[in-house]
């Protein structure tokens, strides 16, 4: 099937990519992986998502929305090979006992050949998934979801929060050495794994207000990093947390350098909440692009999100990053399909395990997908500062890889 006959098809124009190389070489994308048995049976592809919709993380459900969204366009397109992709989801409440309870149905009841997750909860379900070889992917930065040598069925979507915990304390070594630093975090190991970058890069935070998700009142955390001399915080806290802290920081005339951690940048998780003013002057590695930006008023991939999120019903969650994330991560599974041997864990895990070079709706220009051995796909930053109204650029796109981050 040619994803690219219809003029709307961002996710399906973006999924083929490679695909459309094959075309043009005189031969079909299914032809190409020798999965003509596979193309014979039109039964659905499934796809499993446990997802936070209420719960202490009930704000990520967006996040799913998106990613119905994505599945919906493709679905929309003829699927994949002209079978339907059938997403089946079920709230985990960010409690990963129900999480597990929801796998255990995605591959025992409806045949999942793979199950996608929110959060650092991913974790507990990565033994399971295992046991029963089937593929599961989180939207995640927890350095434990890197570990594919113990986990080889696991993978990532979001970068590993230590990579850029890195970027970060290396810019604070070359630009303000000296800087007292707090950081505001969950109580998780998400924040390990933030400290464990940053102290990579010789910071070590003098405060650390680590903190149970869903956690909205930091005012008591925030007087003591004032009262301890704290003059840089890093911030990798939700909504609607974060956006508060920062106004309650801008409250009190507290102006120390600030960033932000590039899942918690946008407009919906901080700055719909504290205001601009607040957030101007703060710093942000990003990678991906946020539909609430006035920057990507007239970015035509941007436009093309919306109108999916409008035809799937999920309008009011549009100008939501997470949804867009959501998107991209539905994008990218559909990519990993197309180019599968065969409709099962183990053909999509090889088809995800090599992207190379590969666009994404999600992703900010220039950045793109990417194999490794880490069980993550994304390794380009790009440095932005808020200026009151958007996330202007600094300097030029940075490679975890190519600074040596990441082998």
């Amino acid at each position: 099937m040619n994803h690219q006959t219809r003029s709307r098809g961002t996710v399906a124009t973006f999924a083929v990519a490679t695909a459309a190389v094959l075309v043009l070489a005189g031969c079909t994308p299914r032809a190409a992986t020798g999965s003509d048995a596979q193309s014979a049976d039109d039964s659905p592809i499934v796809i499993g998502a446990s997802w936070p919709q209420s719960g202490p993380l009930g704000s990520v459900a967006p996040g799913l929305a998106g990613l119905e969204a994505a599945i919906a366009a493709a679905n929309e397109d003829g699927g994949v090979d002209g079978r339907e992709i059938e997403l089946v989801t079920a709230d985990d409440a960010y409690d990963p006992a129900r999480l597990v309870e929801n796998e255990r149905k995605f591959v025992e009841q409806d045949g999942a050949i793979a199950v996608v997750n929110f959060g650092g909860i991913s974790i507990a379900g990565r033994e399971y998934l295992g046991q029963k070889q089937v593929m599961g992917v989180s939207m995640a930065g927890n350095s434990p979801l890197s570990d594919i040598e113990a986990f080889p069925m696991q993978r990532a979507f979001w970068p590993d929060v230590s990579w850029e915990a890195q970027l970060q304390g290396k810019w604070l070594t070359e630009h303000a050495p000296d800087a007292v630093v707090g950081y505001i975090g969950f109580n998780n190991d998400l924040t390990e794994s933030h400290l464990a970058g940053l102290a990579a890069q010789g910071v070590t935070p003098a405060q650390v207000a680590a903190v149970p998700p869903g956690t909205a009142d930091l005012s008591a955390q925030v007087s003591q990093f004032q009262a301890a001399g704290v003059d840089t915080v890093i911030i990798n806290i939700g909504a609607p947390t974060g956006g508060a802290t920062l106004a309650y920081m801008d409250q009190i005339g507290w102006k120390p350098t600030v960033f932000l951690s590039s899942t918690v940048s946008d407009f919906h998780t901080v700055i719909n909440i504290s205001g601009p003013g607040p957030v101007e002057g703060a710093y942000s590695f990003e990678f991906f692009k946020d539909p609430s930006d006035p920057r990507y008023a007239d970015d035509d991939v941007i436009a093309q999100y919306l109108d999916d999120m409008e035809a799937s019903g999920h309008e009011k969650d549009a100008t939501n990053a997470l949804a867009l994330e959501g998107y991209g991560l539905g994008a990218a599974l559909v990519d990993a399909l197309s180019r599968t041997d065969s409709f099962d864990s183990e053909g999509l895990l090889a088809a995800w395990d090599s992207f190379d070079g590969t666009e994404n709706p999600m992703l900010r220009d220039g950045i793109t997908l990417e194999e490794s051995s880490h069980g993550r796909v994304i390794f380009q930053y790009q440095l932005s500062r808020f200026d009151g109204a958007s996330w202007v650029d600094e300097g030029e796109i940075e490679d975890v890889r190519e600074l040596g981050i990441v082998e």
